[in-house]
């Protein structure tokens, strides 16, 4: 027997096949709408390998910036490949106060050959490392000439870059962007303060910047009371936002998540 509907009936059951079963295998396919991302690097490895062994550790995603020609260096990122962590060269750049201090690989005032073996070298010092973010380089960061040959390096090698924002004046990132070098900035430094509470209060700024924009980097450093704190993050502030390694946020931002 075969029965015949009305275009009433018709349009009842169309509607019925597609609340019923099309839109629950769309909403399946597209997903809810994502977390933002919250990427932390972890700056200031190479000099002790049992903090760096505790680090590795954590449940967290992490991106380990690595000091080039300490006495752990090559060693932490030889933990890294093992544990298959992300790591990045944490590159001495000129400050603006210097103090006595000469341990800057890259000055305002080398030419550009003489910036980029210093790239080069350091980053090949590494083997594996992904990218490079500068440490300290409040001067350096803000020279477009310095940060061309360093950003021209960054581009042979194949890699990205992190503008650490030592400076409110630097043109790193900006510069990248203009040069078509995959690169991201850090929002925040969670430990400039060694209290849980400070921390706390940091990574709130970040996750309100990452909540607004679709995503954030956050910078810390290898220190015992940032490890205290790092081993609890993960847990209790993972429900609206999701951690991520550097490049996954970079592989998320460059599919068009959102603008820096």
């Amino acid at each position: 027997m075969v029965i015949r509907m009305g275009a009433p009936l018709r349009k009842i059951m169309l509607l019925f096949v597609l609340v019923a079963f099309v839109l629950p295998m769309a909403s399946s396919a597209w997903g809810d709408e994502r977390r933002p991302l919250i990427a932390v690097v972890v700056d200031d490895f190479g000099y002790s390998i049992e903090e760096a062994e505790k680090i590795s550790k954590l449940s967290i995603p992490l991106t380990w910036a690595i000091i080039p020609y300490q006495k752990h260096s090559r060693d932490t990122a030889e933990m890294c490949r093992k544990k298959g962590v992300p790591f990045i060269l944490h590159l001495p750049m000129e400050a603006i106060v210097e103090g006595n201090s000469r341990q800057s690989l890259v000055r305002v005032g080398m030419s550009d050959e003489s910036i980029r073996l210093a790239v080069r070298n350091a980053l090949w010092s590494l083997p594996g490392v992904a990218g490079l973010n500068n440490h300290r380089g409040s001067r350096a960061t803000g020279n477009r000439s310095v940060m061309e040959s360093v950003l021209r390096e960054v581009a042979a090698e194949g890699l990205f870059f992190v503008d650490s924002r030592t400076s409110g004046g630097s043109v790193a990132y900006l510069m990248a962007v203009e040069m078509g070098v995959p690169a991201t900035m850090n929002r925040i430094f969670l430990d400039h303060e060694a209290r849980e509470d400070f921390m706390w209060s940091q990574f709130e700024k970040a996750r309100a910047i990452a909540l607004k924009r679709g995503g954030a980097v956050v910078i810390c450093h290898v220190r015992a009371e940032t490890i205290r704190f790092l081993s609890g993050l993960y847990e209790k502030a993972s429900g609206d936002v999701e951690f991520v390694t550097v490049p996954e946020y970079l592989e998320q931002k460059s599919i068009g998540g959102w603008e820096e």
